[in-house]
């Protein structure tokens, strides 16, 4: 009777959920993630008043997604380049959906910071800090 009487509740909140208008939302980015489908994204961020463009994108290749983010400043840069096995790809697609419903206003300023998983404290702690999974590369300039 109580497992009865929890699951209903636990199924009334997520109907109240969806009918009140409160979800994570998925962006283009999570959604090519989850998948490891094709994605580039390119903007700027200000950082110590300069201006710092960005490239970000996600392709297959040999059975591993790979996420690069390159950040520039004219000719030299930096790249943040990772490789992660479709198994591990459900789990940040929902970090960054989570991560992108808290910083929602920031992001609608700014759409680079969707698909920038160096700003996920958990992402970065968990993969990108691992040079198992990641490497960074620096123009020779």
């Amino acid at each position: 009777m109580k497992k009865n009487l929890i699951i209903g509740f636990v199924f009334a909140f997520f109907i109240s959920l969806v009918f009140c208008g409160i979800s994570i939302a998925q962006t283009d980015f999570s959604k090519a993630l989850r998948t490891c489908e094709t994605y580039r994204q390119d903007g700027s961020i200000a950082h110590n008043g300069e201006i710092f463009n960005l490239t970000i994108t996600l392709d297959k290749a040999r059975n591993k997604c790979v996420y690069k983010e390159k950040i520039y400043q004219g000719k030299k840069y930096q790249m943040l380049t990772c490789n992660f096995d479709s198994a591990q790809l459900p789990a940040m697609a929902d970090s960054m959906d989570k991560f992108t419903n808290f910083y929602k206003k920031e992001i609608a300023k700014n759409k680079i910071f969707e698909a920038k998983m160096t700003t996920n404290g958990e992402v970065f702690q968990k993969y990108l800090a691992n040079p198992k999974y990641c490497t960074i590369t620096h123009s020779k300039n």
